[in-house]
């Protein structure tokens, strides 16, 4: 059985999708942002020992939970689930969230074995110094952590946009969402999909290429 191909579909439908694209790019960025600092203040508390047992214990438990559990669970519990108790999301703001619920956990265990690989000394010798807690950490520390966490994170950065096909399920009109309004409406999934799938492409491409030149800059300020 032929299959016609419908290249003038593709043609036609591809630059309708521009503000789908938009639309991912937002919500990658905005969980990648909310998830990195979520990460790392969750991680410089557990670094820090501030809290306690008690502390020591939300962190784990906040790492076992999102790490093992789907992002589409989170996703829908945030748009679903949180109006039950009055806090209502929009589509966005529940994607945004879940998706940065999810990645912070990741997030976190990776800073949190780069906290393991500054040697204690370091810590001992800013005190003999008179550095005070957060002088320490703004000026030794996390300099230290960000450069052996940066290939990690940034590994994990190009992961993440493929998680926003995800937000589709909360009625986000992103990439995935408007291939599958179009998919009903139309009855072209082949030509659909192709295009999700170039336009999936093209953006991870530009995100690895992003990864490739801040691995160079990285290795090269190390040589230095």
């Amino acid at each position: 059985m032929s299959y016609d191909f419908d290249w003038g579909m593709v043609a036609q439908f591809l630059p309708k999708f521009s503000t789908a694209v938009w639309v991912t790019i937002k919500v990658y960025l905005m969980a990648q942002v909310l998830s990195l600092t979520t990460a790392f203040l969750l991680s410089i508390l557990g670094n820090s020992g501030a809290g306690g047992r008690v502390a020591e214990r939300f962190l784990s438990g906040y790492s076992w939970m999102f790490r093992g559990l789907p992002e589409l669970i989170v996703l829908l519990f945030c748009f679903l689930g949180l109006p039950q108790i009055g806090l209502r999301l929009s589509s966005i703001e529940a994607a945004v969230i879940g998706l940065a619920l999810v990645a912070s956990a990741y997030e976190y265990e990776i800073l949190r074995g780069a906290f393991t690989a500054i040697p204690a000394q370091q810590y001992e010798a800013a005190r003999a110094l008179g550095f005070t807690v957060p002088k320490m950490y703004r000026r030794l520390i996390l300099p230290q952590v960000i450069r052996v966490a940066t290939p990690s994170l940034l590994t994990f950065a190009c992961t993440s946009l493929k998680r926003t096909s995800v937000a589709s399920a909360v009625a986000v009109v992103e990439i995935m969402g408007l291939t599958k309004r179009l998919i009903d409406a139309l009855q072209k999934p082949f030509e659909l999909m192709l295009i999700a799938m170039l336009l999936y492409a093209a953006l991870s491409s530009t995100i690895m290429l992003l990864q490739f030149f801040a691995r160079r800059h990285l290795e090269a300020y190390s040589r230095t």
